[in-house]
């Protein structure tokens, strides 16, 4: 059975890269996401998730440079799918999730969930980069050899 994709974005008004530091910050995730829903990397380039009663197992990529992130695959027919943040302007980026979820999930219950957890991120992110929307816990770092790494850079790198 062909499970539909649900698909959404979301302006925010917090520059891209604090947008997408929280998104990448595995400490961060359970801020966002819904409740029932946990993420673990577990290994090189791959996660866990615990969804309800089920568990799986799916492939991540990280495109630090274009600040996506995608999990899965062509092959997987359920939990795939993809983050991308785009820089909009100085304190300003949107958010576009695409997402596959389970066979029996109403995709009017997916784009609900989508929507919910775009809104958390947004109050999150804006919380994590302060005031202006801008810098955040990343102007904070380094952009050297011996700067702090995220913790989901840390994990892939394994």
């Amino acid at each position: 059975m062909t499970v539909p994709p649900a698909e959404r974005t979301r302006s925010m008004p917090v520059d891209a890269e604090a947008v997408f530091e929280v998104i990448t910050d595995l400490e961060d995730l359970s801020s966002w996401l819904p409740a029932g829903v946990e993420v673990d990397c577990y290994g090189a380039h791959l996660v866990r998730l615990w969804v309800g009663g089920e568990v799986v197992e799916r492939r991540i990529a990280v495109d630090w440079d274009s600040l996506g992130i995608t999990w899965g695959d062509p092959h997987s027919p359920t939990y795939t799918g993809t983050v991308r943040v785009l820089r909009v302007a100085p304190g300003r980026s949107a958010v576009t999730v695409r997402l596959t979820g389970s066979a029996g999930l109403p995709p009017s219950r997916l784009d609900d969930w989508l929507v919910r957890a775009l809104d958390e991120l947004a109050l999150v992110a804006g919380v994590h980069a302060g005031p202006r929307g801008d810098g955040g816990r990343a102007a904070h770092r380094g952009a050297g050899p011996d700067a702090p790494r995220r913790p989901l850079e840390v994990m892939l790198d394994r």
